[in-house]
């Protein structure tokens, strides 16, 4: 079997062949070139790296990369639900592992990859192999909901103080009127809707702390792109709980292989003592179960009140790869003690390369600085 690995600097060079694999190996939206390209559009800086592995010329495996003077990077941040190395089989992941650390990066992070993942294990391997320290950073993230049961079932193991306030609010909100759920697919009225859920989802806390869709350019501009990205392929859905037709809660949702993911939720807070956010979730649940969803899944960070939908937890992990060298030193004890050991080792590097060298790692240490602080 002939096999190769290509470095593409484009995403549009390969992505209908990378939305067709991806599609052949049913990977969840977040590892699709369509939401990779909305990533780098937002939030991308320094040099895209692409790998791709083709075995007898048919495409096994993609790991979109950046890099930065820092290093490599996955595409990745705080709005990304999932990483990982999008392969067919062992060998490719294998092959991007390998081609991964043949870089010489000084420093390679890959981030909010599933603990269980093969390509963890692949990817630790073969680091320490080259020579690099490896640092793992494993958080926790609720599970997602098993929606193949019945209904009732799963109502019956919240807890029964919780459903009691759940149906005290929702008994409270509809003596004010008429309430519905709305879950549209962006198949119509998309920019419309999107202004009116965006807006929903930046009401109250979110808007304060600058933390919503629209608090920054980069940020609406990516949930917009990829909107159109799933509204074209059928997956997305924009779901409004509604008052009289006033919007009191927004979810900005896809749906994909039987997979329901939550990616953004948010409610207008001057209905906040009718907990409308729960009983938009209580209504979202309900349907998933009466759907051919199989499984909801809440994604993102560990947040309490998503406890009370589903219990357990689940990790994912990031990696920080260092390399055996004096910058690859520099950048581990920056990130690991903090700017005082980075301004020791920049001392070492002086007194081994140089003045020359000592200015080079100086940039490198500022750049460390403000990543890291």
């Amino acid at each position: 079997m002939n096999t190769s690995v290509d470095i593409q600097d484009k995403i549009e060079t390969i992505a209908p062949e990378w939305e067709r694999f991806a599609q052949r190996v049913s990977a969840p939206p977040f590892l699709w070139a369509g939401w990779i390209d909305a990533w780098w559009q937002a939030f991308g800086k320094g040099r895209l790296q692409i790998l791709a592995t083709f075995e007898d010329g048919h495409l096994t495996g993609v790991l979109p990369l950046f890099r930065t003077p820092i290093g490599l990077s996955s595409t990745t941040n705080y709005h990304s639900p999932q990483f990982g190395f999008l392969t067919s089989n062992e060998r490719a992941t294998e092959h991007l592992a390998a081609t991964l650390f043949a870089q010489r990066a000084q420093r390679i992070d890959l981030s909010y990859l599933p603990s269980t993942d093969h390509s963890v294990a692949v990817t630790g391997e073969t680091a320490r192999a080259a020579g690099y320290r490896v640092l793992t950073e494993t958080k926790e993230i609720v599970p997602p909901v098993d929606s193949r049961g019945t209904w009732e079932d799963y109502e019956n193991r919240l807890r029964r103080k919780f459903r009691s306030e759940l149906r005290r609010r929702r008994r409270r909100l509809e003596e004010q009127g008429e309430l519905n759920l709305e879950v549209h697919d962006g198949t119509d009225r998309l920019s419309q809707l999107l202004d009116e859920g965006f807006r929903i989802e930046g009401s109250g806390w979110k808007e304060a702390q600058g933390s919503s869709i629209i608090s920054h350019p980069s940020t609406h501009g990516f949930y917009t792109q990829v909107a159109r990205w799933a509204a074209a392929r059928g997956w997305l859905r924009l779901a409004f709980l509604r008052l009289n037709g006033r919007a009191l809660a927004f979810d900005f949702c896809l749906e994909y292989n039987g997979t329901h993911y939550l990616l953004k939720t948010g409610y207008d807070s001057a209905y906040s003592t009718f907990g409308p956010g729960m009983i938009h979730r209580y209504l979202m649940l309900s349907r998933a179960f009466s759907t051919d969803i199989s499984t909801y899944d809440f994604v993102g960070r560990f947040q309490a009140w998503k406890q009370e939908w589903t219990s357990g937890n689940k990790e994912q992990v990031s990696l920080h790869m260092f390399a055996p060298t004096v910058l690859g030193g520099l950048n581990r004890a920056g990130f690991v003690h903090g700017l005082p050991a980075a301004r020791r080792v920049k001392g070492k590097a002086y007194s081994i390369f140089g003045e020359r060298g000592g200015r080079l790692v100086e940039r490198v240490s500022e750049t460390v600085r403000r990543q890291r602080w």
